[in-house]
C-alpha cells in the first residue's frame, strides 16, 4: 500500500473515531441507563441544525445501518448490541469504559453487510461486496446486527487495539510519525529521532560546550569551531562534547564566548570592547578557579571571529595546568553570519517528520453449526433466541479468545528470545530476598513492586516510550499471588474467574494502576507446573494512540450467517468471517513486553 493510501485510509478511521467519541456520551452518562434509544432520539432531536445535520454527524457506518429498512423497524437491536458490548466489557475490565476506537471498530464491522461504505479506486482486489442478501432472511438482521455490535466491543480486551476499517479493506496501515533532526548539528545527525536515546542532547537550545584540545605549549589550548560534535564520557562519569573534525565550520557570536575548567568559569569576552561578528575578540580572565589544592588562572585568550578559532592559555607560573579533559569553551553559534558572496553561512537546525506505516491483513475463518428443527424450535419458543444469532455468537466467542491466546503466546515466546540480565524482556521477583524469606505474601509487596517498576522502566527504554500504564496478564499461580495481598496495595474486582473459556480482570495494583488479567490454562500460554514454586505475569503496556499498541486488530468481513439446508430437518449454518489480529507491525512497537518471572513462592 502506498502513501497516499495509507493516508487515505487514516483520515477515515481518525474520522470514524471522533464521531463515534461523541456518540459514546449517551452510553456514558448514567442518567441515560435503561433509555439509551430514547436519549439517542433526543439529541438527534435537538441539533440546531434539526435531525437531518444530527444524523449526519453521526459515525458513517452507524449511519448506514440505520439506514437499512430491517433496522428501521427495530433500531433498539443496535442499541441493545451497544449496551450490551460496553456493559460486559466494563463486567470484565473493572468498569473502565471501552475506548471510541474500540466501539468505532464494532460498529464498522456490522455495518460492511449493509454496503454504501467509502472505498478507495485501487488497482489492488482488495475490497469485497458483501450484502445482506447472504443471509436467509430478513428478520434476522437486527439480531445478527446486535450479536456482531456486541461481541465486537465486548472481546476487546485492552490488549489488543481494534482499528475502525470504514472501507472494509484487506489490508489496514498504521501510520505513525516521528520527528526526525533535518541536518548534522551539535550531537545530532540527519534522519535520528527526536525523542530517542539523544533526547537531551545538544541540537536546537544553540548553546554548545565544547572540550579544548591541549596546545604544544604547557597550559595552552585551543578549539575550531565547528556545527557537529560528538558525545563522551569522561573517568569522573560526567559528560563531554568533542568536536568532529569533519563537520563544516561554525561562525560564532563574538562577547558569548566563556572558557572554564570543571564548569567554572575562568574567562570569556563578555566586555564592552569585544568584537562581534569579525576580527578577534579578547578572552579576559575572571576569577580563578580553585578546585581541592590547585588553583587555576587564565592568563590570555582570543576568539577569531574569521577563523573559527578560539586559543587560551593558562597561568602555570603562579597556578596549576589544567588536563586538557577540564578545560571546555561555551560558544554560542551565529546564523546570521554571511560570506563574502551574500549567502548564510550556517542553517538553523531544522525538525522534519519522517512518517513510516505498515499494514495488516485479514485472514478468513470459517466454521459450521448444525441443529435439528426440534432443537431449533425449542431455543426459540423456550428460551426466545434466533438459532442464527446463537451461531453466531458462539463462532465470535470462540475466534476472538482463540486469538488473544495466540497474540499472549506470541508475547511470551518474544521475551524468551532476549533474556540478556540488562537489557532483556525477562524480569526476575525472587520472593526470598537476600536468603530471608517474608512471613507473608503481603509482606513481599514492596519487592514486587520494585521489579515491576525496574521491569516498567527497562521496557520504555526498549521502545523509547515513556510507559503510563501497564497491564499484568497471569496465571492460576499469578493470580493466586496478587489475591494474597493486602488491601493496601491491591483492590481486587471481585469478579468471578478460574473458567477455561474467558479472561478477567481481577484486580487493581494500587500504587501503578496496574491492571490485573487472569489468563486460564486452557490458552496454553504459561503452562506452569503445579508442583513448582514459580508463577509468572506478562506486562503489556497500555497504548495512547492505537498505532503504539503492543496489539492490533481489524475487520474485513465481520462474521457471516450463511446457510446451506441439505436436510429439511436440519440448519447447517456456515459462519464465514475475514480478520486481523497482530502484533504491531512498526518496527518500534513490536516488541512491547516484558515477562515477570516470580521464584521461589511460598506453595500457594
Amino acid at each position: 500500500m502506498d502513501k497516499q493510501q495509507a493516508k487515505i485510509f487514516q483520515d477515515a478511521g481518525q474520522k470514524e473515531a471522533a464521531a463515534t467519541r461523541q456518540l459514546l456520551t449517551i452510553f456514558a452518562n448514567p442518567d441515560n441507563a435503561g433509555r439509551h434509544t430514547a436519549a439517542f432520539d433526543s439529541m438527534q432531536a435537538e441539533h440546531a441544525g434539526g435531525r437531518e445535520a444530527a444524523f449526519q454527524e453521526l459515525p458513517s457506518s452507524l449511519q448506514r445501518i440505520l439506514s437499512n429498512a430491517d433496522i428501521k423497524n427495530q433500531p433498539r437491536a443496535v442499541f441493545d448490541g451497544l449496551v450490551d458490548g460496553i456493559t460486559e466489557y466494563q463486567r470484565r475490565n473493572g468498569g473502565d469504559m471501552p475506548s471510541e476506537y474500540t466501539v468505532a471498530a464494532a460498529l464498522t464491522s456490522a455495518a460492511m453487510p449493509f454496503g454504501g461504505a467509502e472505498r478507495y479506486d485501487s488497482a489492488e482486489p482488495t475490497f469485497d461486496s458483501l450484502s445482506l442478501g447472504h443471509h436467509e432472511a430478513n428478520s434476522m438482521v437486527p439480531a445478527i446486527t446486535q450479536v456482531v455490535i456486541a461481541y465486537g466491543i465486548s472481546n476487546s480486551l485492552p490488549l489488543i487495539s481494534m482499528l475502525p476499517n470504514p472501507m472494509g479493506s484487506n489490508e489496514l496501515p498504521i501510520v505513525y510519525g516521528t520527528a526526525v533532526a533535518g541536518m548534522n548539528m551539535g550531537v545530532m545527525r540527519r534522519n535520528e529521532t527526536m525523542d530517542g536515546d539523544k533526547a537531551g542532547m545538544p541540537y536546537l537550545e544553540n548553546r554548545h560546550t565544547l572540550a579544548m584540545d591541549a596546545g604544544v605549549d604547557a597550559g595552552t589550548f585551543t578549539l575550531t569551531s565547528r556545527l557537529a560534535y560528538t558525545h563522551e564520557v569522561r573517568a569522573d562519569s560526567t559528560s563531554k562534547f568533542v568536536i568532529d573534525d569533519s563537520s563544516p565550520l561554525a561562525p560564532f557570536l563574538g562577547g558569548r564566548v566563556s572558557v572554564m575548567v570543571k564548569g567554572i568559569e575562568v574567562g570569556s569576552d563578555k566586555h564592552r570592547t569585544h568584537a562581534s561578528t569579525e576580527g578577534v575578540s579578547v578572552l579576559q580572565p575572571t576569577d580563578s578557579a580553585v578546585i581541592g589544592i590547585d588553583t587555576y588562572t587564565l592568563a590570555s585568550g582570543t576568539a577569531n571571529l574569521d577563523t573559527h578559532e578560539i586559543k587560551i592559555a593558562f597561568d602555570v607560573v603562579n597556578g596549576s595546568e589544567p588536563v586538557a579533559d577540564d578545560v571546555t569553551v561555551e560558544l554560542v553559534f551565529d546564523y546570521e553570519r554571511k560570506d563574502d558572496n551574500g549567502v548564510q553561512i550556517i542553517r538553523e537546525p531544522s525538525t522534519d517528520m519522517s512518517f513510516e506505516h505498515r499494514s495488516i491483513y485479514a485472514h478468513p475463518s470459517r466454521s459450521r453449526s448444525v441443529a435439528s428443527i426440534d432443537s431449533i424450535t425449542q431455543l426459540s419458543n423456550e428460551l426466545g433466541l434466533n438459532w442464527y444469532a446463537a451461531a453466531q455468537t458462539i463462532a465470535m466467542q470462540r475466534y476472538y479468545f482463540e486469538q488473544t491466546g495466540r497474540l499472549l503466546r506470541s508475547a511470551i515466546n518474544m521475551c524468551l528470545s532476549n533474556q540478556d540480565p540488562e537489557h532483556g524482556r525477562v524480569a526476575t521477583f525472587n520472593f526470598t530476598k537476600d536468603g530471608v524469606t517474608p512471613t507473608n505474601i503481603a509482606a513481599a509487596f514492596a519487592n514486587v513492586n520494585i521489579t515491576l517498576g525496574l521491569a516498567r522502566s527497562r521496557l520504555s527504554t526498549a521502545i523509547n516510550m515513556a510507559i503510563s500504564g501497564y497491564d499484568l496478564f497471569v496465571s492460576d499461580r499469578g493470580a493466586a499471588f496478587f489475591s494474597g495481598l493486602d488491601g493496601s496495595n491491591y483492590e481486587p474486582t471481585g469478579e468471578p474467574f478460574g473458567d477455561q473459556y474467558s479472561v478477567y480482570r481481577i484486580g487493581k495494583m494500587k500504587t501503578s494502576g496496574a491492571n490485573v488479567y487472569y489468563v486460564p490454562k486452557s490458552m496454553g500460554v504459561f503452562n506452569e507446573d503445579a508442583a513448582t514454586t514459580t508463577a509468572h505475569a506478562l506486562m503489556v503496556p497500555r497504548a495512547n494512540t492505537p498505532a503504539q499498541a503492543a496489539f492490533v486488530g481489524m475487520t474485513a468481513v465481520p462474521p457471516m450467517v450463511l446457510t446451506s439446508n441439505g436436510n429439511a430437518y436440519e440448519k447447517d449454518v456456515a459462519i464465514y468471517s475475514r480478520q486481523a489480529g497482530e502484533t504491531n507491525p512498526l518496527p518500534r512497537y513490536r516488541n512491547q513486553f516484558m515477562l515477570i518471572e516470580m521464584i521461589n513462592l511460598p506453595s500457594l
